[in-house]
């Protein structure tokens, strides 16, 4: 596969927008951010250290993250809540036959109705960018939670 280099300003943006649209609870833009023969893995530092291939969610393709857009919008049933995602140090750290290797930090906070703003999860992101036509997009993503303390409801992507 032929691949261009990474403009790191289309680094920065895919990874600005990506949590923009999902705090803002646009959650139908968020496969848009993804290629079509994407993977999105939510695991813990635990099982990645250890090799064990247990992932608390894990989706296969754009086709599978727009089954979960549709779940957390019509059939999940969770308390309302508003979730603020802070993105930092995202960084080239190589490349491969399936694209460019990036790397962020991440913290989502969480505030329910009626309660004080928690930590709800932090970790970092594990991730394979490439163009899609004129779009930086995420060909996999893996997010591995710090804390193997899982919260209870992961309803929303990180």
């Amino acid at each position: 596969m032929t691949t261009r280099p990474i403009d790191r300003n289309d680094l920065a943006a895919l990874y600005a927008e990506c949590a923009a649209a999902l705090d803002d609870g646009e959650y139908e833009r968020w496969p848009a951010f993804f290629t079509e023969d994407c993977s999105y893995v939510v695991t813990t530092k635990e099982n990645l250290e250890r090799g064990w291939p247990i992932a608390l969610l894990s989706c296969e393709s754009r086709g599978m993250l727009l089954d979960r857009v549709f779940a957390v919008q019509k059939t999940l049933f969770y308390v309302p809540r508003v979730q603020r995602r802070l993105v930092g140090g995202a960084r080239l750290v190589g490349a491969g036959d399936d694209g460019a290797h990036a790397r962020a930090s991440f913290a989502v906070f969480e505030t329910l109705v009626g309660e004080h703003t928690t930590l709800f999860a932090a970790g970092r992101s594990l991730d394979v960018v490439r163009y899609e036509g004129d779009a930086l997009k995420f060909a996999k993503r893996t997010c591995v939670l710090d804390s193997s303390l899982v919260p209870n409801s992961l309803p929303f992507p990180i």
